[in-house]
């Protein structure tokens, strides 16, 4: 947590001290006159607190846990003092039931306090003006809920350097929230205000829906991370890249574990960290352990989850490296085929469209190569092919794309060639070098050149223009 939340963090905990303190001082005449009444009132107060409810799914799920419900009970039967008290006892054996780290705990238990004694100093005000008593309790309970979040808003804002992302929609869903859970303690408040002594006897049934809620918390929390688990495998299957996988892995981890500083790296988790390795000596994919809310999955699960289906959409991508590297090479020579060629020309193209130059294309074909294969067999003539792919290899610069087209044809790409003449002069080279190297199996090389963009504005018009050349030559060659 940034430094700057941590202060304000500090801050709020010192005020939460002093509201608990002020409160039980306050609450302490009301405490001894109906004892029961209070300890009642307050185990009403937490079960509901406990009572965790999802509605919706997703990104559109509305989490809520009557704490509006609890507050409007509260201050609707105890003194604003003893009811304010009543519900920071609840929040605190609430935050202190959480697996969270102490600063997230100490934070929940501050913001709960000190929420609860804002909703007590309205209700005193109120009184004093003899507000209805359902009107003061509903007004408390509204502002308990919303001091609450607004100190959310506060530290995450200060802890991210800026005002969180849909900001404006959550406050939204957060009001209604808050309406209807304020309202449903508008409704149930007169049952308890008929007996306040005997509202032990709602107890037991709010400890049932205290449990059952909790199980449909923790179902659709299960329900959410299949769903988002299910997207996150399918979107990581589609990436067919090494870096879109991880990129994809990163996304998805963010989203089903929001807050939790997730981040793809090489070292192992530190400390307050868990993670799982994504590949074999890989990458680690980890979170900020200690974050999770009531009936949220650990991030320890999601984690492995997510690690699993990206370790297959790695091997996903790495078999899809191979085959397209197996479809951009000659198998026999290993050299780029045709169809990396093209591509090579088109960017080389695109490259001279933008900046201007030439790019140069040397076209060769193998003379006399038939010969061998007739006398020799197609094993010698496959041996003069793979000869002369390491002879073309060592005799180009690294930034130039020897390719194989078919046959006993070759092409050179030639970057950043000045003109005609010096892209005729460094194919004159290569052939004269072939030749020398070549010596011994008697075959000899024709030579066909196009300069690009000059001869043809797409690689079809260029090695059409080579194959010319080429053709032109090899016609002029005594025993081609």
């Amino acid at each position: 947590m940034h430094a700057r939340a941590r202060s304000f963090v500090g801050t709020l905990g010192v005020l939460a001290l002093a509201a608990l303190v002020l409160m039980t001082v306050r609450a302490a005449e009301a405490v001894r006159a109906a004892p029961a009444e209070v300890a009642v009132v307050t185990a009403a107060v937490g079960l509901l607190l406990f009572s965790p409810i999802t509605v919706g799914r997703r990104e559109r799920a509305a989490h809520m846990t009557f704490g509006e419900t609890a507050a409007v009970l509260a201050f609707a039967t105890l003194p604003p003092a003893a009811a304010g008290l009543a519900c920071s006892v609840a929040a605190l054996v609430l935050v202190l039931s959480l697996s969270t780290s102490p600063i997230n705990r100490l934070f929940n238990a501050a913001s709960s306090v000190t929420s609860a004694g804002a909703a007590a100093l309205l209700a005193a005000v109120l009184h004093q003006h003899e507000v209805p008593v359902l009107l003061t309790a509903a007004a408390a309970a509204l502002l308990f809920g919303a001091v609450s979040h607004a100190q959310v808003v506060v530290v995450l804002s200060l802890d991210r350097g800026g005002l969180l992302r849909g900001l404006a929609a959550g406050l939204r869903q957060l009001a209604v929230v808050e309406a209807v859970g304020a309202a449903l303690g508008v409704v149930l408040a007169p049952l308890v205000l008929r007996d306040p002594a005997g509202a032990w006897r709602l107890l037991p049934l709010l400890l049932a829906m205290a449990l059952l809620s909790r199980r449909q918390a923790r179902l659709a929390a299960e329900r959410d991370l299949l769903d988002g688990l299910a997207q996150a495998t399918q979107d990581l299957h589609l990436s067919l890249r090494h870096d879109d996988v991880l990129d994809a892995l990163t996304h998805h981890a963010r989203r089903l574990l929001p807050g939790s500083e997730v981040a793809v790296q090489e070292r192992p988790p530190g400390g307050r960290q868990v993670g799982v390795p994504v590949d074999d000596g890989g990458p680690w994919l980890v979170a900020r352990s200690g974050v999770s809310q009531v009936g949220v999955p650990t991030e320890q699960r999601v984690l492995e989850g997510l690690a699993t289906a990206a370790q297959r959409a790695l091997d996903n991508a790495r078999l899809h490296r191979q085959v397209e590297e197996q479809a951009r090479t000659d198998a026999l020579t290993g050299l780029p085929n045709r169809l990396a060629l093209v591509q090579r020309l088109e960017a080389e193209l695109a490259r001279a469209r933008r900046q201007g130059g030439h790019v140069g294309l040397a076209f060769l074909d193998l003379d006399g190569f038939k010969r061998i294969n007739d006398e020799r067999g197609h094993e010698a003539g496959d041996a003069v092919l793979v000869a002369l792919s390491r002879h073309l290899q060592r005799a180009t610069r690294t930034e130039d794309l020897v390719a194989r087209l078919a046959g006993d044809e070759f092409c050179v790409v030639l970057v950043d060639v000045a003109d005609r003449e010096q892209c005729a002069r460094a194919a004159e080279d290569l052939r004269l070098a072939l030749e020398r190297d070549l010596a011994d199996t008697g075959v000899g090389v024709s030579l066909g050149i196009a300069l690009g963009p000059d001869d043809g504005a797409d690689p079809a018009a260029l090695l059409h223009a080579a194959d010319l050349g080429m053709y032109a030559d090899k016609t002029g060659r005594p025993g081609a």
